[in-house]
């Protein structure tokens, strides 16, 4: 989270849940498209096993991902045996064009027996990327950054007012002979000034 405060980044775009199946035809061919949140790589990569064990018979699975909040930290895509460049490539500019993070999109092809072309695949994979996103509920995610702070018992009432002005979220939370270790998820934007206030109203006490 370090390097999204630096870059001055408070929000990006995902999505909020899966969409698909979406179909459509060219030429006897049949795309059939899928669209998914995805946090890390691993989930992307477990999702794609899965659709290619339901789609055993398909001939080409093809998909493109990318990860990230808000800075691209990994992005991968498959053309999967079609011609270079007219299958992944076409669904990760979709992907990008519409600035989207932490999603996946796969297409599935059944081919119809008729060629399409470089032109016609890349077209075909470039609309079915498309009707996915159409599909899809796009959300602005706001950038959230973990602190653990430490707080007196006495200081509990004022936390609850603090997470509830800046809309902090209280992740975990222990007791010891010290006071109440903390640990909170702060939105980057209000990070600086969350801090100076509980350092304010605890007096110090507070310990980051």
């Amino acid at each position: 989270m370090g390097e999204t405060i630096l870059s001055g980044l408070e929000n990006f775009l995902t999505i909020r849940s899966s969409k698909g199946p979406h179909e459509i035809k060219e030429k006897g061919s049949r795309f059939i498209s899928y669209i998914h949140p995805v946090s890390d790589g691993a989930t992307a990569e477990s999702i794609i096993t899965e659709i290619k064990k339901k789609y055993y018979d398909s001939t080409h699975v093809c998909f493109g991902y990318r990860i990230g909040d808000g800075e691209e930290k990994q992005l991968r895509y498959s053309d999967d045996g079609e011609p270079s460049g007219t299958a992944g490539l076409p669904i990760i500019n979709e992907i990008k064009g519409k600035e989207l993070f932490n999603v996946l999109i796969s297409v599935i092809r059944y081919y119809g027996g008729t060629k399409l072309g470089t032109g016609g695949l890349a077209r075909a994979y470039r609309d079915s990327a498309k009707l996915s996103v159409q599909d899809a509920s796009i959300v602005r995610e706001i950038i959230q950054r973990t602190q653990k702070v430490i707080i007196p018992y006495d200081f509990i009432s004022d936390l609850m007012k603090v997470t509830k002005k800046f809309s902090i979220k209280i992740l975990d939370k222990n007791y010891d002979n010290n006071g109440i270790e903390v640990d909170l998820s702060i939105p980057v934007k209000h990070y600086e000034d969350v801090r100076n206030t509980l350092i304010n109203l605890s007096k110090g006490k507070v310990k980051f």
